[in-house]
């Protein structure tokens, strides 16, 4: 008996040794390459419109949300390549509480870059949520600026902000897209995108698919210019078995958009316009023919910036009636008032032209985000929607007549814990993003990687 105990000691310890001999010879850098973060956000909101109806329902909402982030980055990279963040949520209602629970309002998101060479790139990106019969307006994401007409979408959808605004009930959203970006050229480039976005209606029935493939060249006319001209092909199906087909053109330029802003002042513009064609369908809404214009002005300070626009085209108008012509002017300002003190702003009016209604939509929001330090910080915020249906809105079976709004304020303190390969309290953070900042764990490049002169920055798309 003792000599099996005894070998089985050795066996262990051998079992051991193996495995801290492999740790040990696994290049540092290796190991550097992966990075994890876990956050506990902590909130309190009151809304005077818990479903944002007619017959308002006012309510406190205890919210509790628990997010695990997953970053990688190769060897030469400084920063992660693929990311994944997984955000489960629970909600305590004070006055509705057979709504109570944990998961019935979650969210996922993860993108990955695969740079297949210096001159080729690919981002496949996915966006996956789930909501439950109230509407906190606006916590799960707020608004979006559209991005450079360069980076190949030609700006986001406003539709995609209508999930609080126009529907009731629960249901389920992801969005799945692939984006690839070829330089040809020091000063001539490529880019390709296809997008596919579905809604499940579970409470009301039905889903809502919109597609979309396009492709872009891209010259460096001048140092501060960047001359595009694309084509994208879309096809609509609604949630109401309306579908349609749509062709666009269109070309533009941006801008200082390879200029660095990041501490001088000063402007920026893209601009980009063109002609989409209803390709058939009888979701089809709108002329024939529409204008589809993005426009886009920004202006950077050292400490702030300010951005505003407008874009106009066929959009999706999320189960409401087939495609929309939809005109949206929207505007975003951050400012860093000191260290750890920012404050943010936004706002988004859109008219949707659709082939059953005229709706209009209006979404505010304000906020100052405090860092305590470097591992907690807390948020105060405010948000307002509305929303107007005109004459045939009842027909929709989504909207109602009139007018509809709700006012709602957050408070929350969100606690942050470095996993991987630093454990324990966070030791750093964006601020703005409110996102930990985990470029240090990765390998530096010896290289700086080459100049193409077409490129967006990393908040607007991968580098060709």
């Amino acid at each position: 008996m003792g000599c099996i105990r005894s070998l089985s000691r050795i066996l262990v310890r051998f079992a051991v040794g193996v495995a801290l001999l492999t740790c040990f010879s696994v290049p540092a850098k290796a190991w550097a390459a992966f990075a994890s973060q876990f956050s506990l956000s902590v909130g309190e909101q009151y809304t005077d419109n818990v479903f944002f109806a007619k017959q308002k329902n006012h309510d406190f909402i205890t919210i509790f949300t628990p997010t695990l982030s997953l970053y990688y980055a190769p060897a030469g990279e400084i920063e992660p390549t693929l990311n994944l963040n997984i955000s489960p949520s629970g909600y305590v209602y004070a006055r509705h509480s057979d709504l109570n629970g944990f998961g019935a309002n979650s969210a996922l998101n993860g993108a990955y870059t695969y740079r297949y060479s210096p001159r080729l790139t690919f981002t496949l990106s996915d966006t996956f949520s789930r909501q439950d019969p109230s509407r906190t307006g606006g916590l799960s994401g707020g608004f979006q600026t559209p991005g450079l007409p360069t980076t190949g979408g030609g700006g986001s959808s406003s539709s995609q902000n209508l999930k609080d605004l126009v529907s009731s009930g629960s249901q389920i959203t992801n969005s799945v897209s692939l984006h690839g970006s070829y330089l040809y050229q020091p000063n001539i480039s490529f880019t390709a995108d296809y997008t596919n976005s579905l809604t499940d209606f579970i409470t009301q029935g039905g889903t809502d698919l919109f597609q979309t493939a396009s492709v872009r060249g891209i010259y460096n006319w001048r140092q501060d210019h960047n001359l595009h001209a694309g084509y994208t092909i879309a096809i609509a199906n609604s949630r109401n078995g309306d579908s349609c087909n749509i062709n666009k053109f269109d070309f533009g330029d941006d801008y200082f958009s390879n200029y660095n802003l990041q501490l001088t002042p000063t402007l920026s513009l893209s601009a980009s316009t063109g002609l989409s064609f209803n390709g058939g369908g009888n979701g089809c809404g709108g002329s024939p023919i529409t204008n589809s214009t993005n426009i886009t002005i920004t202006k950077l300070w050292e400490k702030a910036s300010l951005t505003g626009g407008m874009t106009k085209g066929l959009t999706p108008s999320y189960g409401v009636s087939g495609t929309s012509d939809t005109t949206s002017f929207f505007t975003n300002f951050t400012m860093r008032i000191t260290e750890k003190l920012t404050a943010t702003s936004n706002l988004n009016f859109s008219l949707f032209d659709t082939k059953d209604v005229n709706f209009k939509t209006f979404q505010a929001g304000m906020g100052l985000q405090y860092a305590i330090n470097t591992w907690l910080s807390t948020g105060l915020n405010y948000y307002f929607n509305w929303i107007d249906s005109g004459a045939g809105a009842s027909s929709t079976g989504v909207l109602n007549k009139g007018a509809v709004n709700s006012n709602s304020v957050f408070v929350n303190l969100t606690s942050r814990f470095d996993l991987w390969p630093n454990v324990g309290l966070a030791r750093s953070m964006s601020l703005a993003a409110r996102t930990p900042t985990l470029t240090t764990p990765f390998p530096t490049p010896t290289l700086a990687p080459p100049s193409t002169g077409t490129g967006t920055s990393p908040s607007t798309g991968p580098t060709p």
